[in-house]
Protein backbone atom coordinates (compact mmCIF):
# COMPACT_ATOMS: atom_id res chain seq x y z
CA UNK A 1 0.00 0.00 0.00
CA UNK A 2 2.72 2.80 0.93
CA UNK A 3 4.74 1.28 -2.58
CA UNK A 4 1.54 2.45 -4.27
CA UNK A 5 1.29 5.48 -2.75
CA UNK A 6 4.90 6.39 -3.38
CA UNK A 7 4.82 5.02 -6.86
CA UNK A 8 1.46 7.30 -7.51
CA UNK A 9 3.52 10.44 -6.16
CA UNK A 10 7.00 9.50 -7.98
CA UNK A 11 4.62 9.17 -11.81
CA UNK A 12 3.62 12.75 -11.90
CA UNK A 13 7.35 14.36 -10.86
CA UNK A 14 9.11 12.21 -13.14
CA UNK A 15 5.89 13.35 -16.54
CA UNK A 16 7.20 16.92 -15.25
CA UNK A 17 10.84 15.97 -15.56
CA UNK A 18 10.56 15.48 -19.48
CA UNK A 19 7.88 18.02 -19.82
CA UNK A 20 8.88 20.26 -22.77
CA UNK A 21 9.29 23.94 -21.61
CA UNK A 22 6.44 26.65 -22.53
CA UNK A 23 7.31 29.62 -25.05
CA UNK A 24 7.31 32.86 -23.07
CA UNK A 25 5.58 35.55 -24.06
CA UNK A 26 7.05 38.53 -26.86
CA UNK A 27 6.03 41.94 -24.40
CA UNK A 28 7.57 45.33 -25.14
CA UNK A 29 7.59 47.77 -22.19
CA UNK A 30 7.07 51.21 -22.81
CA UNK A 31 7.33 54.16 -20.21
CA UNK A 32 4.33 56.20 -20.73
CA UNK A 33 4.64 59.68 -20.99
CA UNK A 34 2.54 62.88 -19.45
CA UNK A 35 0.37 64.90 -21.71
CA UNK A 36 0.56 68.40 -21.83
CA UNK A 37 -3.00 70.23 -21.23
CA UNK A 38 -2.17 74.59 -21.47
CA UNK A 39 0.11 76.68 -23.20
CA UNK A 40 2.86 79.22 -21.30
CA UNK A 41 1.20 82.27 -20.32
CA UNK A 42 4.01 83.80 -22.12
CA UNK A 43 2.67 82.60 -25.23
CA UNK A 44 -1.00 82.48 -24.45
CA UNK A 45 -1.24 86.09 -24.02
CA UNK A 46 -0.24 86.79 -27.35
CA UNK A 47 -2.15 88.47 -29.79
CA UNK A 48 -3.02 86.08 -32.61
CA UNK A 49 -5.11 87.59 -35.79
CA UNK A 50 -5.98 84.92 -38.45
CA UNK A 51 -7.00 87.26 -40.81
CA UNK A 52 -2.95 88.05 -41.34
CA UNK A 53 -1.87 84.53 -41.91
CA UNK A 54 -0.71 86.06 -45.35
CA UNK A 55 2.33 87.73 -44.13
CA UNK A 56 3.39 84.17 -42.55
CA UNK A 57 6.71 84.90 -44.85
CA UNK A 58 7.10 88.13 -45.20
CA UNK A 59 6.79 89.44 -41.34
CA UNK A 60 8.71 92.53 -41.87
CA UNK A 61 5.73 93.93 -43.79
CA UNK A 62 3.47 93.83 -41.21
CA UNK A 63 5.43 95.72 -38.68
CA UNK A 64 4.18 99.19 -38.98
CA UNK A 65 0.59 98.15 -40.89
CA UNK A 66 -2.54 99.87 -39.49
CA UNK A 67 -5.78 97.61 -39.51
CA UNK A 68 -9.43 97.98 -38.95
CA UNK A 69 -10.35 95.38 -36.76
CA UNK A 70 -14.48 94.47 -36.44
CA UNK A 71 -15.79 91.74 -34.77
CA UNK A 72 -13.54 88.77 -36.29
CA UNK A 73 -12.91 90.44 -39.50
CA UNK A 74 -9.60 91.89 -39.60
CA UNK A 75 -8.78 94.49 -43.00
CA UNK A 76 -5.25 95.88 -43.83
CA UNK A 77 -5.77 99.41 -44.18
CA UNK A 78 -2.16 101.05 -44.66
CA UNK A 79 1.24 101.53 -43.69
CA UNK A 80 3.11 103.89 -42.05
CA UNK A 81 7.04 103.37 -41.62
CA UNK A 82 10.06 105.66 -42.17
CA UNK A 83 11.93 105.05 -45.61
CA UNK A 84 15.16 105.37 -43.55
CA UNK A 85 14.40 103.14 -40.70
CA UNK A 86 12.73 100.01 -41.80
CA UNK A 87 11.53 97.41 -38.93
CA UNK A 88 14.19 95.92 -37.14
CA UNK A 89 14.29 91.86 -38.32
CA UNK A 90 15.86 88.92 -36.08
CA UNK A 91 15.40 85.19 -37.20
CA UNK A 92 16.11 81.98 -34.63
CA UNK A 93 15.89 78.23 -35.31
CA UNK A 94 16.22 77.55 -31.29
CA UNK A 95 13.90 79.33 -29.51
CA UNK A 96 11.15 76.41 -28.36
CA UNK A 97 8.12 77.44 -26.88
CA UNK A 98 6.17 74.18 -25.84
CA UNK A 99 6.96 70.60 -26.66
CA UNK A 100 4.44 68.13 -25.43
CA UNK A 101 2.09 65.31 -26.65
CA UNK A 102 -2.12 65.97 -26.13
CA UNK A 103 -5.50 64.65 -26.31
CA UNK A 104 -8.31 66.13 -27.18
CA UNK A 105 -8.80 67.35 -23.03
CA UNK A 106 -5.76 70.32 -24.26
CA UNK A 107 -7.25 73.63 -23.32
CA UNK A 108 -6.52 75.40 -26.29
CA UNK A 109 -7.32 72.03 -28.79
CA UNK A 110 -8.43 73.44 -32.22
CA UNK A 111 -7.69 77.23 -31.66
CA UNK A 112 -5.54 79.42 -34.11
CA UNK A 113 -2.38 79.63 -31.89
CA UNK A 114 -1.82 75.87 -32.88
CA UNK A 115 -2.63 76.51 -36.60
CA UNK A 116 -6.11 75.25 -35.71
CA UNK A 117 -5.24 71.82 -35.02
CA UNK A 118 -7.60 69.38 -33.97
CA UNK A 119 -7.24 66.74 -31.78
CA UNK A 120 -9.92 63.79 -31.82
CA UNK A 121 -10.88 61.27 -29.10
CA UNK A 122 -8.48 58.00 -29.09
CA UNK A 123 -5.62 60.37 -30.72
CA UNK A 124 -2.94 61.72 -29.41
CA UNK A 125 -1.09 64.80 -31.21
CA UNK A 126 2.95 65.22 -30.44
CA UNK A 127 3.06 69.72 -30.83
CA UNK A 128 6.39 71.96 -31.34
CA UNK A 129 5.90 75.49 -30.66
CA UNK A 130 9.17 77.38 -32.19
CA UNK A 131 9.42 81.35 -32.67
CA UNK A 132 11.47 81.47 -36.15
CA UNK A 133 11.19 85.24 -36.41
CA UNK A 134 10.41 88.46 -35.39
CA UNK A 135 10.08 92.16 -36.66
CA UNK A 136 10.11 95.24 -34.31
CA UNK A 137 9.89 99.17 -34.94
CA UNK A 138 11.45 101.04 -32.12
CA UNK A 139 9.66 103.77 -30.52
CA UNK A 140 11.91 106.25 -33.09
CA UNK A 141 11.48 104.45 -36.15
CA UNK A 142 7.33 105.47 -35.81
CA UNK A 143 6.46 108.15 -37.93
CA UNK A 144 4.10 109.74 -35.93
CA UNK A 145 3.12 112.95 -37.69
CA UNK A 146 2.28 111.28 -40.81
CA UNK A 147 -0.30 109.16 -38.27
CA UNK A 148 -1.64 112.13 -37.04
CA UNK A 149 -2.01 113.33 -40.23
CA UNK A 150 -3.63 110.66 -41.83
CA UNK A 151 -5.92 110.11 -38.43
CA UNK A 152 -7.25 113.77 -38.94
CA UNK A 153 -10.51 113.13 -41.05
CA UNK A 154 -11.03 109.52 -39.10
CA UNK A 155 -14.31 109.15 -37.76
CA UNK A 156 -13.77 108.67 -33.83
CA UNK A 157 -15.91 105.28 -33.85
CA UNK A 158 -13.14 103.97 -36.81
CA UNK A 159 -10.50 105.09 -34.28
CA UNK A 160 -11.69 103.00 -31.70
CA UNK A 161 -11.37 99.48 -34.25
CA UNK A 162 -8.02 100.85 -35.51
CA UNK A 163 -4.86 99.10 -34.20
CA UNK A 164 -0.93 100.02 -35.32
CA UNK A 165 1.11 96.70 -35.65
CA UNK A 166 4.25 97.76 -33.18
CA UNK A 167 5.62 94.19 -33.83
CA UNK A 168 5.13 90.91 -35.18
CA UNK A 169 6.53 87.56 -34.12
CA UNK A 170 6.03 84.03 -36.94
CA UNK A 171 5.89 80.23 -34.73
CA UNK A 172 6.50 77.32 -36.36
CA UNK A 173 4.20 74.62 -35.47
CA UNK A 174 4.88 70.81 -35.98
CA UNK A 175 2.44 68.39 -35.26
CA UNK A 176 2.44 64.61 -35.85
CA UNK A 177 -0.84 62.56 -35.05
CA UNK A 178 -0.85 59.15 -32.78
CA UNK A 179 -3.59 56.11 -33.34
CA UNK A 180 -4.36 54.14 -30.25
CA UNK A 181 -3.56 50.76 -30.66
CA UNK A 182 -6.01 48.14 -30.10
CA UNK A 183 -5.51 45.10 -28.58
CA UNK A 184 -3.58 42.91 -30.54
CA UNK A 185 -3.07 45.00 -33.42
CA UNK A 186 0.58 45.19 -34.79
CA UNK A 187 2.28 48.00 -34.23
CA UNK A 188 5.29 50.41 -36.15
CA UNK A 189 7.00 53.62 -36.14
CA UNK A 190 7.08 55.56 -32.83
CA UNK A 191 5.50 53.79 -30.01
CA UNK A 192 4.51 54.99 -26.31
CA UNK A 193 1.82 54.71 -24.04
CA UNK A 194 -0.13 57.04 -21.73
CA UNK A 195 -2.15 56.23 -19.25
CA UNK A 196 -2.19 52.13 -19.58
CA UNK A 197 -3.00 52.39 -23.43
CA UNK A 198 -0.59 52.64 -26.43
CA UNK A 199 0.05 54.94 -28.97
CA UNK A 200 1.33 54.79 -32.76
CA UNK A 201 2.30 56.69 -35.63
CA UNK A 202 4.38 56.42 -38.71
CA UNK A 203 3.53 60.07 -39.93
CA UNK A 204 6.01 62.76 -40.96
CA UNK A 205 5.70 65.81 -39.04
CA UNK A 206 3.31 68.35 -40.23
CA UNK A 207 4.19 72.41 -40.49
CA UNK A 208 2.17 75.00 -40.14
CA UNK A 209 2.69 79.08 -39.20
CA UNK A 210 0.86 81.15 -36.51
CA UNK A 211 1.62 85.01 -36.42
CA UNK A 212 1.25 86.77 -33.47
CA UNK A 213 1.43 90.76 -33.05
CA UNK A 214 1.69 93.39 -30.59
CA UNK A 215 -0.85 96.23 -31.00
CA UNK A 216 -1.44 99.63 -30.14
CA UNK A 217 -4.67 101.48 -30.37
CA UNK A 218 -4.76 104.18 -33.07
CA UNK A 219 -6.55 106.19 -30.20
CA UNK A 220 -3.69 105.07 -27.60
CA UNK A 221 -1.03 105.95 -30.11
CA UNK A 222 -2.32 109.20 -30.71
CA UNK A 223 -2.57 110.01 -26.98
CA UNK A 224 1.02 109.42 -26.85
CA UNK A 225 1.96 112.56 -28.62
CA UNK A 226 0.38 115.79 -29.44
CA UNK A 227 -0.88 116.37 -32.98
CA UNK A 228 -1.85 119.46 -32.61
CA UNK A 229 1.78 120.51 -31.42
CA UNK A 230 3.06 117.61 -34.32
CA UNK A 231 1.28 119.33 -36.85
CA UNK A 232 2.06 123.02 -35.82
CA UNK A 233 5.59 122.17 -35.87
CA UNK A 234 5.46 120.55 -38.82
CA UNK A 235 3.45 123.63 -40.72
CA UNK A 236 6.26 125.43 -39.02
CA UNK A 237 8.96 123.33 -40.47
CA UNK A 238 7.30 122.82 -43.68
CA UNK A 239 6.79 126.87 -44.34
CA UNK A 240 10.72 127.31 -42.93
CA UNK A 241 11.50 124.88 -45.68
CA UNK A 242 9.86 126.70 -47.70
CA UNK A 243 11.89 130.03 -47.00
CA UNK A 244 14.78 127.81 -47.52
CA UNK A 245 14.08 126.84 -51.00
CA UNK A 246 12.92 130.06 -52.19
CA UNK A 247 16.27 131.65 -51.11
CA UNK A 248 18.10 128.81 -52.32
CA UNK A 249 15.65 129.52 -55.77
CA UNK A 250 16.88 132.57 -56.02
CA UNK A 251 20.79 132.26 -55.25
CA UNK A 252 20.13 129.40 -58.15
CA UNK A 253 18.97 132.43 -60.15
CA UNK A 254 21.90 134.77 -59.27
CA UNK A 255 24.29 131.75 -59.63
CA UNK A 256 22.67 131.09 -63.09
CA UNK A 257 22.74 134.50 -64.29
CA UNK A 258 26.54 135.19 -63.20
CA UNK A 259 26.82 132.02 -64.98
CA UNK A 260 24.88 133.36 -68.13
CA UNK A 261 27.63 136.39 -68.00
CA UNK A 262 30.48 134.47 -67.80
CA UNK A 263 29.27 132.46 -70.50
CA UNK A 264 28.30 135.36 -72.78
CA UNK A 265 31.98 136.84 -71.95
CA UNK A 266 33.55 133.34 -73.27
CA UNK A 267 31.35 133.57 -76.15
CA UNK A 268 33.13 136.92 -76.97
CA UNK A 269 36.22 136.11 -76.33
CA UNK A 270 35.68 133.20 -78.44
CA UNK A 271 35.05 134.83 -81.22
CA UNK A 272 37.81 137.36 -81.41
CA UNK A 273 39.65 134.74 -81.03
CA UNK A 274 38.01 133.14 -83.97
CA UNK A 275 38.57 136.27 -85.92
CA UNK A 276 42.41 136.97 -84.96
CA UNK A 277 42.89 133.37 -85.91
CA UNK A 278 41.11 134.08 -89.44
CA UNK A 279 43.33 137.20 -90.20
CA UNK A 280 46.56 135.30 -88.40
CA UNK A 281 45.49 132.48 -91.04
CA UNK A 282 45.02 134.59 -93.72
CA UNK A 283 48.65 136.56 -92.89
CA UNK A 284 50.11 133.13 -92.37
CA UNK A 285 48.84 131.55 -95.76
CA UNK A 286 50.20 135.13 -97.45
CA UNK A 287 53.70 135.05 -95.24
CA UNK A 288 53.80 131.39 -96.64
CA UNK A 289 53.36 132.41 -99.99
CA UNK A 290 56.41 135.22 -99.21
CA UNK A 291 58.58 132.39 -98.14
CA UNK A 292 57.50 130.34 -101.01
CA UNK A 293 58.69 133.11 -102.92
CA UNK A 294 62.14 133.67 -100.86
CA UNK A 295 62.72 130.18 -100.95
CA UNK A 296 62.67 129.79 -104.39
CA UNK A 297 64.99 132.95 -105.08
CA UNK A 298 67.21 131.04 -102.59
CA UNK A 299 66.99 128.15 -104.40
CA UNK A 300 68.12 129.98 -107.67
CA UNK A 301 70.60 132.34 -105.83
CA UNK A 302 71.85 129.03 -104.39
CA UNK A 303 71.98 127.63 -108.10
CA UNK A 304 73.76 131.01 -109.59
CA UNK A 305 76.45 130.27 -106.73
CA UNK A 306 76.94 127.21 -107.76
CA UNK A 307 76.94 128.28 -111.36
CA UNK A 308 79.56 131.67 -110.00
CA UNK A 309 81.71 128.90 -107.70
CA UNK A 310 82.11 126.30 -110.60
CA UNK A 311 82.78 129.63 -113.35
CA UNK A 312 85.16 130.90 -110.72
CA UNK A 313 86.51 127.72 -110.01
CA UNK A 314 87.39 127.56 -113.57
CA UNK A 315 88.71 130.91 -114.44
CA UNK A 316 90.99 130.49 -111.36
CA UNK A 317 92.49 127.59 -113.06
CA UNK A 318 92.20 129.07 -116.63
CA UNK A 319 93.90 131.99 -114.56
CA UNK A 320 97.13 129.59 -113.49
CA UNK A 321 97.28 128.08 -116.02
CA UNK A 322 98.04 131.35 -117.99
CA UNK A 323 100.21 132.17 -115.18
CA UNK A 324 101.83 128.99 -115.49
CA UNK A 325 101.97 130.08 -119.54
CA UNK A 326 102.85 133.45 -118.74
CA UNK A 327 105.87 132.60 -116.45
CA UNK A 328 107.00 130.30 -119.19
CA UNK A 329 106.69 132.47 -121.69
CA UNK A 330 108.93 135.04 -120.15
CA UNK A 331 111.55 132.33 -120.70
CA UNK A 332 112.51 133.67 -124.33
CA UNK A 333 113.90 137.25 -124.85
CA UNK A 334 112.85 138.61 -128.13
CA UNK A 335 115.24 141.60 -129.08
CA UNK A 336 114.13 143.95 -132.16
CA UNK A 337 116.90 146.06 -133.60
CA UNK A 338 115.63 148.78 -135.72
CA UNK A 339 117.97 150.19 -138.96
CA UNK A 340 119.70 153.02 -136.57
CA UNK A 341 120.65 149.80 -134.67
CA UNK A 342 118.42 150.64 -131.61
CA UNK A 343 117.67 147.58 -129.39
CA UNK A 344 113.59 146.73 -128.21
CA UNK A 345 113.10 144.00 -125.68
CA UNK A 346 109.55 142.26 -126.13
CA UNK A 347 108.80 140.21 -123.92
CA UNK A 348 105.27 139.27 -125.57
CA UNK A 349 104.15 139.28 -129.01
CA UNK A 350 100.67 138.80 -128.37
CA UNK A 351 100.38 142.85 -129.77
CA UNK A 352 102.97 142.46 -132.10
CA UNK A 353 103.96 139.59 -134.38
CA UNK A 354 107.40 139.26 -136.39
CA UNK A 355 105.31 139.72 -139.36
CA UNK A 356 103.94 143.18 -138.23
CA UNK A 357 107.47 144.14 -136.52
CA UNK A 358 109.59 143.39 -139.82
CA UNK A 359 106.59 144.94 -141.90
CA UNK A 360 107.25 148.46 -139.47
CA UNK A 361 111.04 148.09 -140.98
CA UNK A 362 112.42 145.98 -137.29
CA UNK A 363 115.10 143.36 -138.19
CA UNK A 364 113.67 140.30 -135.68
CA UNK A 365 116.46 138.13 -134.07
CA UNK A 366 115.63 135.87 -131.56
CA UNK A 367 118.12 135.46 -128.50
CA UNK A 368 117.87 132.67 -126.07
CA UNK A 369 119.24 133.17 -123.14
Amino acid sequence: MNQLLRLCIAIPLLLGLFQLPAQPSRKIKLTPVSLGFDLPDTYKQRTFIKGLSGFVHKIDQLAGTMVLIDGNKTTVLTRFVRQDRPPIVTTSTSDVIYSAKIDSRFKMNGSYSIASTKVEKDNVYEIILTDVGYAFLPEDYIPYLEICRAATNVAPETRQKTYYIRSAKLTTVYTRAFQKVAGNSDVSGVVFSVGGEVFSSSDQFKLDYVVSVDLVSLEKLLSLHNCNDLLNNEEIARRERAERARMEALRAEEEKKAREQELASAKAQVEDLKKTLSDNIIRTTEMQQRLHEAQMKEHAALEQLNTAIRQASDLAAYAELARQNAEAREEVILTFKNKEGKVLEIKSLDELSEDKLRALGFDVEVLKR
